[in-house]
């Protein structure tokens, strides 16, 4: 049997980072949580994930700074990053894009939306 995929969610809201792991879990994905940058660099270091679906808007590091440094390290940068926002204007949207993030989604999360992208990465079972 296959290994499963794993999501690394970071969102300093518990509520935010529930939703999008029982989202992940229904799919079939292991789904860690944790709600800071810096600790999304501690989990980074010591496990594989195939993607991190991260917050911009956090306390001490914020998502984009974390993104900089995933795609800084040579053994990180070809993970998949998802922008996780309530920023939803196009401008800033694109300015993720370019930052290094390889898609944005918006805030308040939609099942569906999230499910979509999942089923981008690989088909729910």
């Amino acid at each position: 049997m296959a290994a499963a995929h794993c999501v690394l969610i970071v969102d300093d809201d518990a509520v935010s980072r529930r939703l999008a792991q029982v989202v992940f879990q229904k799919c079939g994905w292991c789904a860690d949580t944790v709600a800071s940058g810096e600790q999304a660099l501690v989990y980074l270091a010591a496990s594989h994930y195939d993607v991190v679906l991260l917050d911009i808007t956090m306390p001490g590091m914020n998502g984009m700074e974390v993104c900089q440094q995933i795609r800084a390290d040579r053994a990180l940068r070809a993970l998949r990053v998802l922008a996780y926002t309530a920023h939803v204007y196009p401008e800033e949207q694109q300015r993720f894009l370019d930052g290094g993030f390889d898609e944005v989604l918006v805030k308040p999360l939609c099942v569906q939306a999230l499910q979509e992208v999942i089923q981008a990465l690989t088909p729910c079972r």
